[in-house]
This record gives C-alpha cells, structure tokens and sequence, in this order.
C-alpha cells in the first residue's frame, strides 16, 4: 500500500546552530529574527521554560540569560545550505521528494508492513543526523495530513511513527481540531462557534454543511481526516506563487542612496533565487516601510510594475527598481525598512513568447557566469553595482554564528 510521509526537522535553525556547537546540546538555545527583535526557534529547553514562540526577546532577556540559554542571530546562509544537504539525502535515498519548507519534505513510500516501514524510516534518520548532524522526525500515513500529524507523534520519543487508518480511528476521538495542519487560530475559532472540536465532530458532521461553512478547502480536510488524499506530493509542486527579501534597517535612515543600495541588494537576492529555480517574473513589487511605532507609520509606500517580458536578469530588475524607489521616495521620511517582491512567476520551459516576436531575451550567460563564481568563490564575489549588503542600513546581527559551510573565510579551525 501507498503511503504519505513527512520528514521534518526537529527545531531545526537550533539544530544548525548546535551542528557546530556540540557544547551546546542539552543547553537552552534560542534564534532570533531579522534585526534580533523575536524568537523564531527554540530548543526543547527553552520550550520547559514556558518561553513563547515569537515573543520579543527583550521581554525575555533576563530570563533566558538566567537559564544559561545561548542567543543566536539568524544565519540564513547556514541554514540553506544544511538543508540543501538534508533535501538532497532524502532525494537520493527516497528518489522524488516535495520540499514544503525549508526544513519539512514530503515522500512517497509502498508500505508492505508497518515494521518494515519503521525500520527504513529508522535508518534514515540515523543516516541524516550521521552525515548531516541534524535530528529529524518521520511521520507515514495514508495522506499529507495525516503523515504531518503523525510526524509530531514522536518527536521526543523514537522519532518515528506509523499511523494506519486503524490506529486513527482509535485516536481521532479525542484529537483536537486545532492539532491538524492546516487549522489556524481563526478556523478552530469558527469550528468552535459550529460546536466542532474534534476530529470526530468533524467526520461526523454532514458534508453539505461542512462545504457550505468552510468551503472547498473543508472538503479536502474532511477527505484528508478520512485517509482519502486529496492532493498527493509529486502532483503538489505548483509553481512558486511569489519571491520576496525584505529586511529591516538596524537604523532609520532618510537617504534616498541608502535605500537604494538596500533594495539592490534585495533585487539581487530575489532574482537570484528566481534564476535557481529556472523561473521568471513578470511583476516586481517594492515597498519601503518606516517605524510602525512612530508617527512616521502612514509614511511608509510601495509601488509595483507589471514588466513588459518576463525575465530574471538582474540588471533589468535593478533599472525598474531604481525608477520605482524614487518615485515613492518622500525627502526627510525616517525609512526603517526596504523590500522586493517578484510575482506572476513563470518557469523558463513555460513562457509565451509575444504575439509579435518582440520579446527582449536577457542576457541569461552574464548572469550564468556570476551565479556560477558565486557559488564557487562564495556570495557577492560578484556583484552587479551596488547590490552588496552593507553595515550601514543592514539590519542587527549582534549574535550571529560562522557560515561554516559557504564562507572560506569562516570554516571550522580546529587546534
């Protein structure tokens, strides 16, 4: 039989953290977000200390510097790269896989016995956390929905489970509706004011009626609780919707130069991404936000322009970036904020050619060339103008680890 499985990373940003930091498992770890203003991972530890995800860090501050916990800055560059090495072992063990996020997959698996399974689910995970250094989770089940809850099972356990459509039919009674993927806040809120709590009341419930609140996607959700999938892994990789990098200034800054160094910096990013992914856009959004606490809040702005030929080259990102920034640039404004967006995306082998033949072609070698040396030599080794990150409008980083893995200048030295 057929079965949808999840892996999924176990606190994963602090586990790349401590996958350089042997000193550091067993100890209290925590991530901060963009400009170390929020924690946005927390290590078992800390979650026993009743430490709430999201919550400011100041607010926290003193607490976690009495439990001896370690603060870290986000280390995207570190992160990507360990999961790239996590996605790319599960793919050469597993043959296709769906990466939902940057450290969960979804995977195919014919199940011929529960024991079976549990046994290569085991040896997987034994695999990753030998060769990678992180600790994941597997969860099996008969559809998506089912193998994320399933995932969560034992996670402080073996961290492996099997969930059969006998054991949910044992468990869903007493399953919460606010335990299933998928059922926010404001959905379990709803259900609530329906007098559905469980998984149970759901399935009971009449399918008229659950279509008629909850539209399409309860549908699928009742279908999913009931072991009939409703989407499948290798038929879910729908094209990227959007593509956004976007980061606040450690400092508000009123220069219209500052800002536009910032959003090159971003264009590079984002259209860098878009060229890894063999993708192009045909719409590019910019925004440029000032202190949502200050009086300066209705300042902020943003603009957007729909390009006259898909593309991912950087140099013509960065033109029509330049013309959207100054014309929503307002002299004097405190900026504490600076982003891009690039939507209406396309994969290359998918383009419609204009009607007429006069569709621009970019020059997809220049940029070829600098990804390439990038990668080689490591980010920004090649840079289009002033498309760099710089001090002077990044964001705080007061707590930022090594790029072990793709900077030279930063890997392990042992004595």
């Amino acid at each position: 039989m057929k079965y949808i499985g999840l892996a999924d990373c176990n606190n994963f940003f602090v586990s790349c953290e401590r996958v350089f930091r042997p000193d550091l498992w067993g100890r209290p770890v925590v991530v901060l977000s963009s400009n170390d203003g929020a924690i946005v991972a927390r290590s078992e530890e800390v979650k026993k200390l009743g430490v709430p995800m999201g919550v400011p860090y100041f607010k926290v501050r003193d607490e976690l510097e009495k439990a001896g916990a370690k603060v870290f800055s986000s280390n995207f560059d570190l992160y990507s790269d360990i999961s790239k090495r996590v996605m790319d072992t599960l793919h050469e063990e597993l043959g296709v896989i769906y990466q939902y996020s940057v450290d969960e997959a979804f995977f195919t698996m014919e199940v011929k016995s529960v024991k079976e399974a549990k046994i290569e689910l085991a040896r997987l995970k034994t695999l990753i956390q030998k060769n990678v250094g992180v600790p994941l989770s597997f969860g099996l089940a008969p559809t998506m929905t089912l193998a994320k809850y399933a995932s969560e099972l034992e996670k402080r356990g073996s961290g492996v489970s099997v969930l059969t459509m006998k054991d949910w039919e044992v468990q869903r009674d007493t399953v919460s509706l606010s335990e299933i993927w998928g059922v926010g806040g404001a959905t379990t809120q709803k259900m609530r004011e329906h007098n559905l709590i469980t998984v149970a009341d759901f399935l009971s419930a009449d399918n008229s009626r659950i279509e008629k609140i909850f539209g399409v996607n309860g549908t699928r959700l009742g279908s999913e609780l009931r072991g009939i999938p409703a989407k499948m892994p290798e038929n879910d990789e729908a094209q990227q919707k959007s593509i956004m990098s976007t980061r606040s200034f450690s400092k508000t800054t009123t220069s219209l130069a500052v800002l536009e160094e910032a959003l090159a910096y971003h264009t590079a990013r984002a259209s860098e991404e878009l060229r890894s992914s063999h993708s192009k856009a045909g719409k590019l959004s910019i925004m440029l936000g000032t202190n949502r606490h200050s009086e300066w809040v209705l300042q902020g702005a943003t603009s957007e322009s729909v390009l006259p030929y898909p593309t991912n080259d950087t140099i013509v990102l960065l033109r029509e970036v330049e013309r959207l920034a100054r014309a929503i640039f307002v002299k004097d404004v405190p900026y504490k904020k600076a982003g891009v967006v690039l939507s209406q995306i396309t994969a290359d082998d998918h383009l419609q050619l204009d009607l007429f033949g006069s569709q621009q072609v970019s020059d997809n070698k220049l940029m070829s060339v600098i990804d390439t040396v990038n990668k080689n030599l490591g980010k920004d080794s090649i840079t289009i103008g002033r498309a760099r990150y710089k001090e002077s409008w990044g964001s705080n980083h007061n707590f930022q680890s090594s790029r072990y893995t793709t900077s030279w200048s930063e890997i392990m030295r042992l004595r």
